[in-house]
């Protein structure tokens, strides 16, 4: 935290000490940004505090705390901006020096937590600093298995003792030391790992443990994968473990929709020549429509049309169940339609289904329905992609996991990767593939998977 204040103080004054030189030369106006920078020090600090960093520093989010660096930053110089609107002294700060200011601040937090994480890894890994300290209670097999993991976390495994040892009636000699030894050696954390036969006797063992000021975790048998998104819920004096709620809140639902409204309308109305001449080119250079239609399947399997440019020869001999996905030098490929596809310009027409609420700019990319029944039975989860509303983009493509999926380890790939997008979408997650395919698109590594 000491760093993060010096940081920020440095970063803020700076930058608006070098605003002030480039762009309004004022020496003396430059001079009064100190007591902001100091200032939006200490309010940054605060909004860690308040985010929850130390927790999460402990816990090695890695991904949380860069994420809180951002936040801790909005929200430090919206109070700066709140108080001095309070107080009426907004018009002697420089917009100019404020966003300056603003961008800067961002980047040097993240930078020095990006090379603090780094540090932490490698002191973590050469075994010289530990988080947390540990008991082990349980199965030695599977005790040994979660210190080796709780080591990779700053958490270092004191002792481990069989649960069969202890006394589930009564306190025994075996329990009272083990209470003791915790007491002596400042444990942290007591991680019970019982067996599906033990588990009757794990309450008592909890309420003998109870007499310590520690945090005591209880490893339920097989389902270890399971609760890392499950949360503890209550419906009155009903309480249930959720192991598997909502992929998006309303509220994100709500952010989520306004933005592909906004941004697939602007792109619309922009794009609005490009896609009147392709859809020409294409009606001029092959018979048959400018447009193709395909259904595939949407949100929570509901069968959607989706739009594209017509990249294939229309052929009167094909049938609608003789489904054949699109290959590398496939004779059905128009001239003007493989260079289409090569950029993802096909894919211009299915911003009128994100305007329509059927897709959204960025998901899973939509299967054919033939597509999806040829793997769904062999890929049992791949229907939990189509939790959230499908893309025009998504996490798989910005991995370059685009074109054929002829094989089940292609399709796998895909999958786990979309999966991944469902379990951990966020606006910023959206904005991040955004970003990438808009990188990818001038780049030709995109080209050798555009089938």
């Amino acid at each position: 935290m000491s760093l993060e204040f010096l940081t920020v103080t440095a970063a803020a004054y700076l930058a608006s000490k070098l605003y002030h030189h480039a762009v309004v030369p004022d020496a003396i106006a430059a001079a009064r940004y100190l007591p902001a920078a100091l200032l939006l020090a200490t309010l940054y600090c605060v909004s860690t505090l308040w985010l929850g960093d130390p927790a999460l520093l402990l816990a090695f989010r890695r991904r949380q705390l860069l994420w809180n660096a951002v936040r801790a930053t909005v929200l430090s110089f919206c109070f700066l901006l709140s108080g001095m609107f309070l107080l009426k002294t907004s018009l002697e700060y420089s917009r100019g020096a404020f966003f300056a200011q603003l961008v800067t601040v961002c980047l040097a937090t993240l930078a020095l937590r990006g090379i603090l994480i780094r540090r932490q890894e490698r002191a973590l890994g050469q075994g010289r600093l530990a988080l947390r300290r540990a008991f082990l209670i349980g199965d030695p097999a599977a005790s040994s298995a979660l210190s080796k993991r709780l080591d990779a976390n700053g958490v270092v495994t004191i002792a481990q003792f069989p649960l069969s040892s202890l006394d589930a009636d009564q306190p025994s000699s075996m329990t009272r030391e083990l209470i003791e030894a915790c007491r002596s050696l400042a444990v942290d954390e007591i991680f019970v790992l019982p067996q599906p036969s033990e588990l009757e006797s794990v309450r008592p063992v909890l309420d003998q443990l109870s007499q310590l000021p520690v945090a005591v975790h209880v490893m339920v048998p097989g389902l270890d994968g399971l609760l890392s998104s499950s949360e503890i819920s209550a419906f009155g004096d009903v309480t249930t473990m959720k192991v598997q709620g909502e992929p998006l809140s309303a509220a994100d639902e709500l952010l989520k929709r306004g933005f592909d409204i906004v941004v697939s309308a602007l792109l619309l109305v922009t794009l609005a020549p490009l896609m009147l001449m392709i859809g020409a080119l294409v009606k001029l250079t092959s018979p048959g429509p400018a447009l193709f239609r395909q259904v595939r399947h949407g949100f929570n399997n509901k069968a959607i049309t989706v739009l594209k440019f017509r990249t294939m020869q229309v052929r009167t001999d094909d049938k609608c169940e003789d489904f054949r996905q699109a290959a590398r030098n496939d004779d059905r490929v128009t001239w003007v339609g493989a260079m289409l596809r090569a950029t993802s310009i096909d894919e211009l027409p299915q911003l009128f289904n994100v305007l329509r609420g059927e897709m959204s700019l960025v998901g899973p990319r939509p299967h054919a329905v033939a597509h999806n029944k040829m793997f769904e039975e062999r890929i049992p989860p791949l229907s939990r992609r189509h939790n959230v509303k499908p893309g025009i983009t998504g996490w798989a493509q910005v991995n370059r996991l685009r074109g054929e999926t002829d094989t089940l380890q292609k399709m796998q790939r895909r999958i786990d990767h979309d999966l991944f997008y469902v379990d951990n979408w966020s606006f910023y997650f959206d904005l991040k593939i955004m970003f990438l395919t808009a990188l990818l698109l001038f780049s030709r590594k995109n080209y050798q998977n555009s089938y």
